[in-house]
């Protein structure tokens, strides 16, 4: 059976990342392990894509998720980023043989120029505490969340 973890991400053939998007990526990802992840963009509406990388290079699914992305560094308008990082490591498998793998969720506030880190325990109180009501909601099966590091976008001042 093949592994569901590595499973190759179609990348979409209709748009292609800008230089600047391609140095984010790369500034992004210097310092997170793991190839394959989701990203999940909080600006204006909430958007999502997968992102494999291969050494230096990246296969994003939906690359305009990526390009708003950089609007939002370089703009006025608040967003937030999360992502999720598949790992090699298996967190559970299902009677019925899925594979659950394990997930490292992370994120940062995004401001003009700039991706604010947020710590473990920020994490899991956005995702496990429910907003309207205050009461805890159960953590996510195969999920553990961890402080995003820092990330130094200056390389894009320079793309």
């Amino acid at each position: 059976m093949d592994n569901p973890i590595r499973a190759p991400v179609a990348a979409h053939t209709g748009i292609m990342l800008s230089t600047s998007a391609h140095t984010l990526l790369r500034s992004l990802f210097q310092d997170l392990s793991g190839d394959r992840h989701i990203l999940n963009l909080s600006f204006r509406y909430v958007m999502s894509t997968a992102v494999d990388r291969w050494a230096d290079h990246f296969e994003v699914e939906h690359p305009v998720v990526i390009e708003r992305l950089h609007m939002a560094l370089t703009g006025q308008t608040p967003a937030a980023l999360i992502v999720r990082t598949f790992t090699d490591r298996v967190h559970e498998t299902r009677p019925d043989g899925t594979i659950i793998p394990l997930k490292l969720v992370r994120g940062w506030r995004v401001e003009y120029r700039r991706l604010v880190p947020l710590d473990e325990a920020q994490m899991f109180n956005a995702h496990c505490i429910d907003a309207a009501s205050g009461e805890p909601v159960p953590p996510e099966a195969g999920v553990e969340y961890v402080s995003a590091p820092e990330v130094d976008l200056s390389a894009l001042e320079r793309s």
